[in-house]
Protein backbone atom coordinates (compact mmCIF):
# COMPACT_ATOMS: atom_id res chain seq x y z
CA UNK A 1 0.00 0.00 0.00
CA UNK A 2 0.97 3.21 -1.03
CA UNK A 3 1.86 5.71 1.69
CA UNK A 4 1.37 9.41 1.32
CA UNK A 5 3.29 12.24 3.78
CA UNK A 6 1.99 15.83 3.53
CA UNK A 7 4.00 18.95 4.02
CA UNK A 8 3.39 22.13 4.32
CA UNK A 9 4.57 25.00 5.81
CA UNK A 10 3.91 25.34 9.59
CA UNK A 11 2.95 28.74 10.77
CA UNK A 12 3.46 27.89 14.49
CA UNK A 13 7.04 26.83 13.99
CA UNK A 14 8.50 27.10 10.21
CA UNK A 15 10.70 24.69 8.93
CA UNK A 16 9.54 22.28 11.41
CA UNK A 17 10.29 19.28 9.14
CA UNK A 18 13.56 19.96 8.31
CA UNK A 19 14.48 20.18 12.14
CA UNK A 20 16.84 17.55 13.81
CA UNK A 21 15.32 15.10 16.50
CA UNK A 22 17.42 12.52 17.52
CA UNK A 23 19.84 13.99 15.17
CA UNK A 24 18.22 13.53 12.24
CA UNK A 25 15.30 16.05 10.20
CA UNK A 26 12.57 15.11 11.43
CA UNK A 27 10.71 14.28 7.80
CA UNK A 28 13.53 12.04 7.24
CA UNK A 29 12.54 9.77 10.25
CA UNK A 30 8.87 9.32 9.20
CA UNK A 31 9.88 8.70 5.65
CA UNK A 32 12.55 5.82 6.71
CA UNK A 33 9.91 4.30 8.84
CA UNK A 34 7.20 4.28 6.22
CA UNK A 35 9.38 2.63 3.45
CA UNK A 36 9.34 -0.67 5.83
CA UNK A 37 6.05 -0.85 4.50
CA UNK A 38 6.19 -0.07 0.94
CA UNK A 39 6.31 3.08 -1.93
CA UNK A 40 6.08 6.41 0.33
CA UNK A 41 5.48 9.48 -1.45
CA UNK A 42 6.21 13.18 -0.28
CA UNK A 43 3.74 15.46 -1.20
CA UNK A 44 4.81 19.17 -0.38
CA UNK A 45 3.60 22.68 -0.95
CA UNK A 46 6.97 23.67 0.23
CA UNK A 47 10.97 22.78 -1.34
CA UNK A 48 12.25 19.97 -0.08
CA UNK A 49 15.93 18.37 -0.17
CA UNK A 50 14.15 14.90 -0.50
CA UNK A 51 12.15 13.79 -3.48
CA UNK A 52 8.48 14.78 -3.03
CA UNK A 53 6.00 15.78 -5.65
CA UNK A 54 4.00 18.86 -5.34
CA UNK A 55 0.92 19.33 -3.69
CA UNK A 56 -1.19 21.90 -5.59
CA UNK A 57 -4.50 21.05 -3.38
CA UNK A 58 -6.30 23.78 -1.82
CA UNK A 59 -6.29 22.48 1.65
CA UNK A 60 -6.17 18.46 3.34
CA UNK A 61 -9.71 17.51 2.45
CA UNK A 62 -8.72 18.14 -1.59
CA UNK A 63 -6.03 16.24 -1.26
CA UNK A 64 -7.93 13.29 0.44
CA UNK A 65 -10.31 13.13 -1.94
CA UNK A 66 -7.34 13.94 -4.97
CA UNK A 67 -5.88 10.85 -3.64
CA UNK A 68 -8.97 8.53 -3.24
CA UNK A 69 -9.58 9.26 -6.93
CA UNK A 70 -6.22 7.98 -7.67
CA UNK A 71 -5.50 5.06 -5.86
CA UNK A 72 -8.52 2.40 -4.32
CA UNK A 73 -6.71 2.63 -0.62
CA UNK A 74 -3.55 4.92 0.40
CA UNK A 75 -2.06 5.24 3.48
CA UNK A 76 -2.00 9.42 4.81
CA UNK A 77 1.00 9.63 7.70
CA UNK A 78 1.99 13.44 9.10
CA UNK A 79 5.61 13.91 8.11
CA UNK A 80 5.63 15.61 12.11
CA UNK A 81 4.81 12.48 13.66
CA UNK A 82 8.28 10.95 13.83
CA UNK A 83 7.68 8.70 16.94
CA UNK A 84 4.76 5.54 15.83
CA UNK A 85 6.72 2.81 15.70
CA UNK A 86 7.03 0.01 13.39
CA UNK A 87 4.68 -1.96 15.35
CA UNK A 88 2.33 0.98 15.35
CA UNK A 89 1.72 0.32 10.99
CA UNK A 90 1.57 -3.46 11.37
CA UNK A 91 -1.41 -2.66 13.99
CA UNK A 92 -2.82 -0.10 11.32
CA UNK A 93 -2.66 -2.32 8.63
CA UNK A 94 -4.04 -5.43 10.66
CA UNK A 95 -7.15 -3.92 11.08
CA UNK A 96 -7.08 -2.66 7.63
CA UNK A 97 -10.40 -5.18 5.54
CA UNK A 98 -11.45 -2.51 2.64
CA UNK A 99 -12.64 0.41 4.70
CA UNK A 100 -10.83 3.52 5.58
CA UNK A 101 -9.28 2.84 9.18
CA UNK A 102 -7.76 4.97 12.08
CA UNK A 103 -7.16 5.07 15.63
CA UNK A 104 -9.66 6.46 18.17
CA UNK A 105 -8.66 7.57 21.52
CA UNK A 106 -11.99 6.63 24.47
CA UNK A 107 -12.39 10.67 24.26
CA UNK A 108 -13.86 10.22 21.01
CA UNK A 109 -10.57 12.28 19.35
CA UNK A 110 -9.91 10.47 15.89
CA UNK A 111 -6.01 10.22 14.14
CA UNK A 112 -7.02 11.63 10.75
CA UNK A 113 -3.14 11.56 10.07
CA UNK A 114 -2.25 8.69 10.89
CA UNK A 115 -4.53 6.67 8.93
CA UNK A 116 -5.94 4.44 5.62
CA UNK A 117 -8.14 6.07 3.84
CA UNK A 118 -10.34 3.80 1.39
CA UNK A 119 -12.97 4.49 -1.30
CA UNK A 120 -14.14 8.05 -3.11
CA UNK A 121 -13.80 9.94 -0.28
CA UNK A 122 -16.54 13.14 -0.87
CA UNK A 123 -14.75 16.39 0.21
CA UNK A 124 -16.15 17.78 3.67
CA UNK A 125 -15.07 19.94 6.22
CA UNK A 126 -12.67 18.42 7.66
CA UNK A 127 -11.07 14.84 7.48
CA UNK A 128 -13.05 13.39 10.24
CA UNK A 129 -16.03 14.43 8.89
CA UNK A 130 -15.19 12.64 5.79
CA UNK A 131 -13.93 9.58 7.66
CA UNK A 132 -17.43 9.41 9.30
CA UNK A 133 -19.01 9.91 5.84
CA UNK A 134 -17.07 6.73 4.83
CA UNK A 135 -17.96 4.50 7.59
CA UNK A 136 -14.25 3.77 8.75
CA UNK A 137 -13.49 1.35 10.95
CA UNK A 138 -12.10 2.99 14.61
CA UNK A 139 -9.15 1.17 16.26
CA UNK A 140 -8.68 1.58 19.97
CA UNK A 141 -5.75 4.12 20.00
CA UNK A 142 -4.57 2.47 23.06
CA UNK A 143 -3.37 -0.43 20.86
CA UNK A 144 -0.37 1.72 20.18
CA UNK A 145 2.47 2.71 21.55
CA UNK A 146 2.90 5.78 23.99
CA UNK A 147 3.95 8.86 22.15
CA UNK A 148 2.74 7.14 18.46
CA UNK A 149 0.38 10.15 17.88
CA UNK A 150 2.67 13.05 19.25
CA UNK A 151 3.34 15.49 16.61
CA UNK A 152 5.86 18.40 16.76
CA UNK A 153 4.08 21.88 16.32
CA UNK A 154 5.88 24.35 18.71
CA UNK A 155 9.37 25.01 19.58
CA UNK A 156 7.80 23.41 22.98
CA UNK A 157 6.98 20.56 21.25
CA UNK A 158 10.26 20.26 19.61
CA UNK A 159 11.99 20.41 23.10
CA UNK A 160 10.18 17.51 24.17
CA UNK A 161 10.70 15.40 21.33
CA UNK A 162 14.10 15.58 22.04
CA UNK A 163 13.64 14.36 25.27
CA UNK A 164 11.92 11.53 24.05
CA UNK A 165 14.71 10.93 21.74
CA UNK A 166 17.04 10.16 24.69
CA UNK A 167 14.23 7.56 26.46
CA UNK A 168 16.03 4.01 26.58
CA UNK A 169 12.50 3.24 24.78
CA UNK A 170 12.47 5.41 21.77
Amino acid sequence: MIAYIPVKASERLPGKHLMKICGRPMLDIVREKLSEFGKVVILSKIDLPFDYEQDDSEDIMQLVHNLSLKNDAFMLIAGDMPFFTLGDLNTLLSHFSGKSTMPVHKDGKMEPLFAIYSGKMEIGSNLRVMLRRSGFIGIDAGLFSKNAFFNVNTQSDLSKANEICKSPLQ
